[in-house]
């Protein structure tokens, strides 16, 4: 009905707006309406006539205009803002559409229930034709789980950043975790090379016994820890000794006191400079090509320097006297391998690339220690943040790729081969993955909506998951899901505008009842 009302408005306005003078009994002729019904849209829009511009939305494309404005502000603000929907029928009453739109709280609830439904529909239909590929997918993953009133399960391809799982659930054990794995990938033919986590039990078994894939620890939990420990004890110790020296006055009776401390601060400032040189150290040592040298390397040659940066903690330890209390330079010590092991699974990874690419032995060496190294220290030096570590990275690049310019392969081979094998080293260099952060970034995100929205429900969290999959671009425009299955998808938001069916019309409520205050009767004279 509400549809049929619309029409008959736009006919009506469409009439009017053709010739001034037309009379009722005319545009009744003209557009196949009662003239009791033209009359009353006429008084209708009269009424709505509020401001300026309420002509324009009178008209098809104006309504349309208003249609998608609804629809954006719900999309952006409710679903990927966590943003309530009193706030949007307030935003909406500013802009003065609440004559032309229903715009209220419920209005806007059941479109946004309207929204909900079609974007599950738009991910039903995208799943079922990314399943059964006819080639396998190669990926790399990361697991984690984050804890609200109840635990959310994530699961993500690193490379991509398409999320595989995502779903809340009451505890986050091994069996749980093979349930939700077993139903997310059963059709979606992905070849997992190895599977980044931090150290619990039930990742460790999923990957190794579920995934079919080696565990690799992860580097980024791995330095949180040491931060925690020895890192946080050093601080706070410099921190009391700073406090009492700003305690301390000038005189000369406190002359005897602040000389200790001001050794002691100034061995401790030594100490926490020393300390973060070597998470330095331990960051720039993992990467499969030497920061320094530029040439690739191994496990073993990582597994020996961050035995060398372990020692040097372990000296620092001792001679501060520090406790350590979490144990953190333990536990670094006991994942260096499974650290340092991602270098030669991601080296096996490049082996087989190029074996696919039928190339001779020249030009493969070639791409393992020129094109390779300018691209992956490219890659790093835009994506790190850290001042420090991106000039380091910055430095190692531009050596790599002079490197790359000088050798005489690259001088000779023409462009459109140089071109393709400039977008292989890209894609290759997006393979190797140390950390979970992609999956830390998501928790911290969902920890925003569910602080947002006091609560997150199973039907929104999948709705955030197909958006995050089909609709959030990177700077080149790909989508998570055209980066993982290498096909692009429609564009979600456009769909749905299609989709969504004629927004509900504006309806006159009821006036608000007047308080009436009590009085007492008039008395007589």
């Amino acid at each position: 009905m509400r549809f049929n009302i619309r029409e008959r408005c736009q006919k009506v306005f469409q009439a009017f707006s053709a010739k001034r003078q037309l009379t009722i009994r005319a545009v009744a002729q003209a557009t196949g309406i009662s003239k009791s019904s033209v009359h009353r849209h006429q008084q209708a829009m009269k009424r709505r006539h509020q401001h300026p511009e309420s002509e324009v939305w009178e008209s098809p494309v104006g309504a349309q205009w208003l249609k998608r404005l609804v629809i954006a502000t719900i999309y952006i603000f409710c679903f990927k803002r966590g943003v309530g929907c009193e706030s949007l029928a307030e935003f909406f009453r500013l802009l003065g559409l609440e004559q032309h739109l229903g715009v209220s709280v419920s209005s806007l609830r059941q479109i946004r229930t309207q929204m909900e439904t079609q974007i599950l529909d738009y991910q039903r239909l995208q799943h079922s034709q990314l399943e059964h590929p006819q080639t396998p997918i190669e990926a790399c993953v990361s697991v984690d789980e984050t804890f609200f009133d109840q635990v959310v399960l994530v699961m993500l391809d690193l490379p991509s950043g398409f999320i595989l799982v995502e779903e809340m659930s009451q505890d986050y054990r091994y069996e749980t975790w093979q349930h939700h794995t077993q139903q997310a990938l059963s059709n979606l033919g992905l070849n997992i090379h190895y599977c980044v986590s931090d150290r619990a039990k039930a990742l460790v078994k999923l990957a190794i016994d579920e995934l079919g894939c080696p565990s690799i620890a992860d580097l980024f939990h791995a330095l949180r820890e040491l931060s925690q420990g020895m890192g946080s004890e050093l601080s706070d110790r410099l921190f009391r000794v700073n406090r009492r020296l700003r305690e301390l006055d000038d005189s000369a009776a406190n002359a005897s006191l602040k000389q200790p401390l001001q050794v002691q601060q100034s061995g401790l400032e030594q100490a926490q400079s020393q300390y973060r040189s070597i998470l330095h150290q331990l960051t720039t040592t993992l990467h499969p090509f030497a920061i320094r040298l530029g040439i690739p390397q191994t496990s073993k040659m990582i597994e020996s320097e961050f035995q060398q940066q372990s020692t040097t903690l372990n000296t620092l330890k001792q001679t501060y006297q520090l406790s350590d209390k979490p144990g953190s330079l333990s536990k670094f010590e006991r994942q260096r391998h499974d650290l340092a092991a991602v270098v030669d699974l991601w080296w096996e990874w490049v082996e087989q690339r190029l074996s696919a690419q039928n190339a001779d032995l020249s030009t493969c060496d070639w791409v393992k220690q020129h094109l390779l190294p300018a691209h992956y220290w490219h890659q790093q030096s835009v994506r790190t943040k850290t001042p420090t570590l991106k000039a380091a990275y910055q430095i190692a690049a531009q050596h790599a790729q002079a490197a790359l310019m000088r050798h005489p392969i690259t001088t000779a081979m023409s462009c459109e081969p140089f071109t393709q094998w400039q977008a292989w080293a890209t894609s290759m260099v997006t393979k190797f993955q140390r950390t979970s952060s992609p999956v830390e970034g998501r928790n911290g995100y969902l920890s925003q909506i569910h602080h947002n929205r006091r609560g997150l429900s199973t039907r929104r969290l999948r709705v955030m998951t197909t958006i995050h999959n089909f609709h959030l671009q990177r700077s080149d425009g790909s989508t998570a899901a055209e980066r993982l299955f290498g096909r692009p998808s429609p564009d979600l938001f456009e769909w749905l505008v299609q989709q969504m069916p004629v927004l509900p019309h504006a309806r006159r409520g009821k006036a608000a009842a007047k308080a009436r205050t009590p009085f007492l009767p008039t008395v007589p004279a």
